[in-house]
């Protein structure tokens, strides 16, 4: 799905009324100044960033700079939504011009049918735009244990990734391009601005979380640029389903990775290193000194764990290949959202 969107759309309107940001020099003379971005609120308390620039020498901007997540503008949360770049800016610049026109900030504004058809067929300016799939693994433990073990067994030409509070981001600040992943579920349970509301209409969207990891690019305008990317209409849903999966490949990961089970997350650091060791197929009485073994054992006896029985088998279910996850399919749109209107599809 497309999520965040910084754009340029051409538009002759009257300057929003929003203030301005001035430099002025010892002699009180305007060295330069900036108009402020104003805040359009949407659903659930989230909000699109637009800000009037240019001019045509009559005292009428002529371009609306748009910045913000249109899909969660629209449907109060961003977990699902689609992947047509055009669609999304239009419908969001309705409610836009709706919530500006209402607030007497503009007059007139938009009304012009020439620009809304440019909005229509994409001949507007992207600066960057952001893009993820979700994708499903047996629990949220192993959306966890996913993203620790590709924090070390992976890289891209930025080199190794960096953890940041659960987040995984390879590239995180370059000025051409990045991804980053994390868990969802975490993510709309934590108390930051990607909270989901506390709405009966969204519970459905927090159980289907609860085992989706997400994966997202971040395209800015240098890269855009190089990749002969300028207007909207030149990345089509099918383009950015490709863009996607082109730079999601960069990622280099070693062939397998070991999950977490449950008892593992349980254990105290003390005991892990033990566990780890006989969940890999040795014997800890060779290894650990005697009481070591013995004490260990006693407390592991209590997670229904029994060192002293053989050991399994390094090549169970719990170790996966890291790769796998990148090669599915991600994870498709439930037909529930469609139908309880969770989606902005009109």
């Amino acid at each position: 799905m497309i999520d965040w969107i910084t754009c340029k759309i051409p538009c002759t309107h009257a300057p929003i009324q929003s203030g301005q940001v001035m430099k002025l020099t010892p002699e009180g003379e305007i060295e330069w100044s900036s108009v402020c971005r104003t805040q359009v609120e949407g659903s659930f308390d989230t909000s699109i960033a637009v800000r009037s620039q240019g001019g045509d020498g009559e005292g009428h901007a002529t371009e609306l700079h748009f910045s913000g997540n249109p899909a969660k503008f629209l449907q109060g949360h961003n977990i699902i939504g689609g992947d047509d770049i055009c669609h999304l800016v239009e419908m969001a610049m309705q409610r836009v011009v709706i919530q500006l026109t209402d607030a007497e900030l503009v007059t007139p504004f938009f009304q012009n049918a020439v620009d809304w058809q440019a909005i229509r067929e994409g001949r507007f300016e992207l600066d960057m735009f952001d893009v993820n799939y979700m994708y499903q693994l047996p629990s949220r433990s192993d959306v966890n244990a996913w993203l620790r073990a590709a924090e070390y067994c992976s890289h891209t030409r930025h080199g190794r990734p960096r953890n940041d509070k659960g987040t995984v981001y390879w590239g995180k600040h370059s000025r051409r391009w990045s991804i980053k992943g994390y868990g969802k579920a975490a993510e709309v349970e934590g108390k930051g601005k990607h909270k989901l509301p506390d709405h009966p209409r969204f519970k459905p969207l927090r159980d289907w979380v609860q085992d989706k990891l997400r994966l997202e690019l971040r395209l800015r305008q240098l890269e855009l640029r190089d990749l002969g990317i300028k207007y909207a209409f030149q990345v089509p849903p099918a383009r950015v389903r490709e863009l996607f999966s082109e730079y999601i490949g960069r990622i280099e990961m070693t062939e397998k990775m070991t999950l977490s089970d449950d008892v593992a997350l349980k254990l105290p650091r003390s005991l892990a290193g033990t566990y780890h060791l006989w969940k890999g197929g040795h014997t800890p009485f060779d290894v650990l000194p005697k009481p070591t073994f013995y004490r260990h054992r006693k407390r592991l006896l209590e997670f229904g764990v029994d060192i002293s029985n053989p050991p399994p088998f390094a090549s169970g279910n719990n170790v996966v290949p890291l790769v796998r996850v990148l090669e599915a399919k991600p994870v498709e749109i439930p037909d529930w959202a469609f139908k309880n209107r969770l989606v902005a599809v009109a």
